[in-house]
């Protein structure tokens, strides 16, 4: 086993988010909460979990000068805006967040001060991710073994940022998602586009020269992406990519439409069809290109494009993310198709130059000169060709 690998192992025990909540109490560090881009209902709640636990919380920060009377500290809390935290003399070393996207744009801005954020209080959650990489090492460190250099880097930093929740041990991406050079569809080339939501990605592709069927499950979003379609000339289908043929209630939601499990009764009705078939359907002559964001249904979808991946070997973008075991099982399953893929991991920040986050939210970004590149836990890319 390799020794950075087994490092990775060594600091997942040692730095995982129990183990650093146990370290924020006992040395007494001291913290700060950032609410934002609103102050919750509950969070003089979540203040006083953190403080009933014995994290040494001294500092609140909301977003603006308004955003104060919406919180009352106790005693020992300094109350402030994030425009007067680089004035603060003894500024907290650690900032937590409770999952919030906006609140994480600022990630850069207070570590500019030297302050890390943690993006979540949740140490069940993080411990059981931890137990489920202890489960499946030999599985992780298959596909660590399949990378090249920088993939293993990001692939490590994502594994020990899932139990950390510590934002900035994440390794991003430079180049814009999808576009990983050697990855990329091509002129003449078929490409399937699995989760089209409005159609940007779809007609990105258009513009690489590749002749694109979309699938976009979403009723809602279908009818966003048509006008895209039509602009472009690319195919779009209000159908979901699954491993079957078949009905589901799906739940909309916009950028996350997802099926329900077991929720008969609820959410919405959406048709899916396997890749295979769709293939066979329409005759397409071969299919040289597949990108898949389909929010955990991605493994499914694979198992329905079996003979279309084994016949073709088609370039592939694999959103593996959604699921904690995506990191293992989506490129195990894709080498037990075709021994000879190539594979590269990446990490992506969230582009909200047009997307996710309102103008008023925009202006605040550039307001602190942060740009509209949102860092998350989110938004791994499984490369194969």
């Amino acid at each position: 086993m390799s020794s950075e690998f087994v490092k990775m192992i060594a600091d997942l025990n040692e730095r995982r988010l129990l183990r650093t909540m146990q370290s924020l109490v006992a040395s007494k560090t001291s913290c700060a909460i950032f609410f934002a881009p609103n102050v919750p209902d509950n969070a003089r709640r979540i203040a006083d979990f953190l403080r009933n636990g014995g994290i040494n919380l001294n500092c609140v920060v909301v977003l603006t000068e308004a955003d104060k009377k919406f919180f009352q500290p106790a005693a020992d809390e300094r109350l402030i805006s994030v425009e007067e935290f680089p004035a603060l003399p003894d500024k907290p070393q650690v900032v937590f967040i409770v999952q919030s996207f906006f609140a994480e744009m600022f990630m850069d801005y207070f570590a500019r001060f030297g302050t890390k954020m943690i993006t979540s209080t949740n140490v069940t959650v993080a411990e059981n991710t931890y137990d489920n990489f202890m489960r499946h090492l030999p599985e992780l460190y298959d596909v660590h073994e399949m990378l090249d250099d920088e993939s293993k880097k990001v692939f490590r930093a994502a594994i020990l940022s899932k139990v950390t929740w510590v934002l900035n041990n994440f390794r991003f991406a430079a180049e814009p998602q999808y576009f990983l050079n050697g990855f990329l569809p091509t002129e003449g080339d078929i490409a399937i586009d699995g989760g089209a939501y409005e159609g940007a990605t779809a007609a990105d592709f258009v513009r690489q020269g590749a002749e694109v069927f979309a699938f976009e499950m979403d009723a809602t979003n279908f009818q966003k992406c048509l006008p895209i379609a039509e602009r472009f000339g690319f195919t779009v289908e209000n159908l979901g990519l699954s491993n079957q043929i078949g009905t589901a209630r799906y739940s909309g939601g916009g950028v996350g439409s997802h099926k329900l499990a077991n929720n008969a009764g609820l959410g919405v009705i959406g048709h899916f069809i396997d890749l295979d078939t769709y293939v066979a359907q329409k005759n397409l002559p071969r299919v040289d290109y597949i990108k898949l964001d389909v929010e955990g249904a991605e493994l499914d979808v694979l198992h329905g494009a079996a003979k279309t991946i084994a016949r073709w070997k088609p370039k592939m973008a694999i959103s593996a993310y959604h699921k904690t075991e995506d990191l293992w099982t989506l490129a195990t399953y894709i080498k037990s198709l075709r021994d000879d893929y190539e594979f590269k991991f990446r990490h992506y920040r969230i582009d909200c130059t047009n997307y996710l986050f309102t103008d008023e939210e925009r202006a605040v970004c550039r307001i602190f000169e942060l740009g509209y590149l949102c860092p998350s836990e989110c938004e791994m890319v499984l490369y194969c060709r």
